[in-house]
């Protein structure tokens, strides 16, 4: 077996790699939901992402045959607003995507770390990407449904992968999916008209015509 390179990113060209690897992993996912390109760009603008105003982060890719062929890849964040609010010294990693290899994965994940090391991190957590403002968290059960907004999808055998590099569980999060939708509605109807009686307000369409009035409504 080729031996395993991990390089961090320092050009479009190896962004736009990093991006598009996804399809590799879920091109046989049906409940996949492909990003927009566009905003995966956005999100990893250095210069104009909100993140990088107080934050930093490094993107790594893993890769075989002399770098010819993409295995996996990782981000690695610091966000030190979190640390001070929560008196902690924790780093991140996100943006995880991996073939089902442990050895890939291992090399991933100590690039994210060695790099945390670097900014005087001492624990590692994730996967989170950037921020809990963002997609966090490893799906363990339900993949056969498609993510909702700010929920993370993922192969099921990338549990293993993560665990089987010493991280643990810190927390569960639920995302609920309804099998009847529209009594999940009439019950936001009844909330909806109990709280309208308190505070009443108005809803109507938006003005798709003129954004910038209607933002200043």
């Amino acid at each position: 077996m080729s031996s395993i390179q991990v390089s961090q990113l320092t050009s479009r060209r190896e962004r736009d790699a990093f991006i598009k690897f996804q399809w590799e992993i879920y091109s046989n996912d049906p409940a996949w939901v492909p990003p927009l390109i566009i905003e995966r760009k956005a999100f990893l603008d250095r210069k104009h992402h909100p993140f990088y105003r107080h934050g930093d982060a490094a993107l790594f890719l893993a890769s075989r045959d002399r770098g010819s062929k993409i295995v996996g890849r990782i981000m690695a964040s610091d966000d030190p607003n979190y640390n001070s609010v929560h008196q902690s010294n924790v780093g991140c990693f996100g943006l995880f995507e991996c073939i089902d290899d442990q050895d890939v994965a291992a090399a991933l994940f100590d690039a994210a770390a060695n790099w945390l090391r670097k900014k005087g991190r001492t624990e590692i957590m994730g996967p989170i990407d950037y921020s809990t403002n963002y997609v966090c968290g490893l799906l363990i059960d339900g993949f056969q449904f498609p993510p909702t907004v700010l929920t993370a999808h993922n192969p099921p055998y990338y549990r293993q992968l993560i665990e089987g590099h010493g991280f643990t569980k810190a927390k569960d999060w639920y995302a609920w999916w309804f099998a009847d939708p529209s009594k999940a509605v009439e019950q936001l109807r009844r909330l909806a008209a109990r709280v309208y009686r308190h505070c009443p307000v108005t809803f109507r369409p938006a003005n798709l015509t003129n954004l910038r009035d209607e933002s200043r409504r």
